[in-house]
């Protein structure tokens, strides 16, 4: 479905021009065939076309992140306002609603969803900042803002400050402690190669990936961080700035965001579930902001402890990174509990970007917040990201904690492989992990589509 590009949740938490990272190319890759008997299939076709057609205003152009697919039989019209197109989504929506009611389907479902979060785009778009970070959340991106239990944060906060050397505050001898871990410039590309190869087979000891995939590493430095493009045919190019992996523990949340099991995968498997026909006219449009993205950016950061459990992350460190990087061995597993507790305070930031989006915080008392709860290293620069993209910041944060709470409901109801559960979420997204609650186990168990 789409060019997953990102930066990892550590690159997340450092900016590093996170909304540059967004690719808009546009990837043929299948063909759609359905059955023209099928009462939705119009209303499809209408779909992809107005999606397309948003990727073609001026300004906008971004919003079309991949295309997978022929061009629908609907073609799309000269581009217009975003103004004119949400009146057209809109009109779109009571015509796939009234079909739904007249005939119910898991297709028509499944549109009705999609056409929504698209309506709700095109009129954002159109009138911006008019819904608060919420209502964005739920109408754009068909997310529930989570709350946050401020307590657990501050045991996080307690049990980060001593485990970390030295006196003053937590930012700051976060902060120290973290030069102390930065790979050498020469180093880094062997260390990255080798998080690479690492991620690749342990995905393929659990995913049965196409023959001949593949994903090219180029090195950039005019790259903001980490950018990720899926050529179509299992192939993807990743490129690289060497400072998004300054930081030794940096290469794996890079490697498994991006490639293993992270978006290069998730489209494999995309392609894997639609079989020789391709994706439905529906799937085969990507576009940025949507609840598929957030989906997806919460999977590939899951995706990064699952491939790499916390005991499992620090012999790896031991035995294979931190002598490769020429950093003492001795000292891993500190530093991954410490970038566990960090990682675990990011869903901190989400009610003081709420705040923030929704005029309740300045810009100067946001950033102090984001400092001190969230240990945002470059909190102006995030709240720029914010301004700009708004509740998308959700794929970045909360999303990672509701993809793993609904993988782990599904292990203990059902006692499925937690990677089978995350291949059946990003190779149909079920977008529906991101509102509903866990549910107890029974025959729905976990959260649903």
């Amino acid at each position: 479905m789409m060019r997953l590009c990102s930066a990892t949740l550590a690159a997340y938490r450092r900016y590093a021009g996170l909304a540059l990272l967004m690719s808009s190319a546009l990837v043929p890759v299948a063909t759609t065939v359905a059955a023209v008997s099928d009462p939705v299939q119009p209303l499809a076709e209408s779909f992809a076309a107005l999606a397309l057609q948003l990727g073609r205003i001026p300004g906008h152009e971004r919003e079309v992140d991949s295309w997978f697919g022929p061009r629908p039989a609907v073609p799309a019209p000269a581009p217009r306002d975003a103004a004119a197109l949400a009146a057209d989504a809109q009109a779109l929506l009571v015509r796939i609603k009234r079909e739904q009611a007249r005939a119910p389907t898991g297709r028509g479902a499944r549109l009705l969803v999609q056409s929504g979060s698209f309506a709700a785009l095109a009129d954002d778009l159109a009138q911006p900042h008019k819904q608060t970070f919420a209502q964005e959340a739920a109408a754009v991106y068909a997310t529930t803002v989570p709350a946050v239990d401020r307590g657990a944060m501050r045991r996080d906060l307690q049990q980060l400050s001593a485990l970390l050397p030295g006196e003053g505050d937590v930012n700051s001898r976060l902060e120290d402690y973290r030069e102390k871990f930065v790979v050498p410039q020469r180093r880094r590309r062997a260390v990255f190669e080798r998080a690479l190869r690492a991620c690749r087979e342990r995905t393929l000891a659990h995913w049965k990936l196409p023959a001949g995939e593949k994903v090219d590493v180029e090195w950039d430095d005019s790259v903001p961080a980490a950018w990720h493009s899926y050529q179509g045919h299992a192939h993807s190019t990743l490129r690289i700035n060497p400072a998004a992996v300054a930081l030794v523990g940096q290469a794996l949340d890079v490697a498994c965001h991006e490639a293993y099991p992270g978006h290069h995968s998730q489209f494999l498997l995309l392609e894997q579930h639609a079989g020789p026909a391709g994706p439905a006219v529906e799937d085969s449009v990507a576009l940025l902001h949507s609840p598929a993205q957030v989906l997806r950016e919460g999977a590939a950061n899951f995706g990064v402890d699952l491939a790499f459990p916390l005991a499992e992350r620090i012999a790896f460190d031991r035995q294979v990174l931190f002598p490769l990087a020429g950093l003492d061995p001795a000292r891993a597993q500190r530093y991954e509990k410490i970038n566990v507790l960090v990682n675990d305070l990011a869903v901190a930031a989400v009610p003081i970007i709420a705040a923030y989006r929704d005029g309740h915080l300045s810009f100067n008392d946001a950033a102090i917040a984001l400092q001190t709860d969230a240990l945002i290293e470059s909190a102006p620069a995030l709240l720029q990201f914010v301004d700009q993209e708004g509740a998308l910041t959700l794929g970045y944060t909360a999303a990672r904690d509701m993809v793993r709470d609904h993988v782990r409901a599904q292990v203990a109801c059902t006692g499925q492989d937690p990677w089978a559960v995350l291949a059946e979420m990003v190779a149909e997204p079920a977008v529906g992990v991101l509102s509903a609650a866990v549910m107890p186990c029974g025959p729905h168990a976990g959260r649903t589509n």
